[in-house]
């Protein structure tokens, strides 16, 4: 009698089985510029999850689960005074996040929330999560294509946590400072993609990573 066929044991970190883990290769960074997820209860445990691949690289970096019945949401990890929050989602009518966003007062850190999972969720927790809901929005611009086809996208909209993070770190931070975390999370896609056999090597192709840019 044939039973449901057991799933290979994932690294809890870069999401790899555990003879193909990654995590020793991966940066651990610290930025001027916060970043904090608001994670779906769904996601907590998927290993294609890139909010904790990020989480693992960038330091004070919290995911704050929501959706589940207990217990309750808690964003008090995100009601410190020292942090000015933003969301990433595209509202009606948030602005592009790009150099023209004003700085935060003296003092104070900027921070982006992130929210983790599909484009339904988002939109339901953007909406619904107490706090989150209250926080002003940002849209990050039109950019480059993700090297990221693990999960496929149904909103052309739609992107990785991972990428919508790194994004909105690049825009303040610059490129040439946020590289390393591209570069590991081109290692992880790839390891994953060669597993899927949907990438012939375990490699990251070249033509994944563009050079870093320079001032003019």
């Amino acid at each position: 009698m044939g039973g449901r066929k057991k799933r290979t044991p994932r690294c809890s970190g870069c999401g790899l089985p555990p003879d193909g883990c990654v995590c020793d290769r991966l940066p651990r960074l610290a930025f001027a510029t916060r970043i904090a997820f608001v994670q779906h209860v769904d996601e907590i445990h998927k290993p294609t999850n890139t909010a904790r691949v990020f989480a693992r690289m960038v330091e004070g970096t919290p995911i704050v689960p929501y959706g589940m019945r207990e217990p309750a949401f808690d964003p008090s990890a995100l009601q410190g005074d020292d942090t000015q929050w933003c969301v990433l989602f595209p509202r009606e009518g948030a602005p592009d996040l790009d150099d023209t966003l004003p700085p935060p007062p003296p003092g104070i850190r900027r921070g982006f929330v992130v929210l983790d999972g599909t484009w339904h969720q988002c939109s339901r927790m953007g909406r619904r999560a107490p706090f989150v809901r209250e926080l002003p929005c940002v849209a990050l611009p039109a950019g480059e294509p993700t090297f990221w086809t693990v999960r496929t996208q149904h909103d052309p909209r739609g992107m990785s946590s991972f990428d919508a993070a790194y994004r909105s770190l690049r825009a303040i931070e610059g490129a040439a400072a946020v590289r390393p975390l591209l570069e590991a999370f081109a290692l992880v896609t790839a390891r994953m993609l060669h597993l899927k056999g949907r990438l012939a090597s375990p490699d990251v192709p070249a033509e994944w990573l563009a050079p870093v840019e320079r001032p003019a």
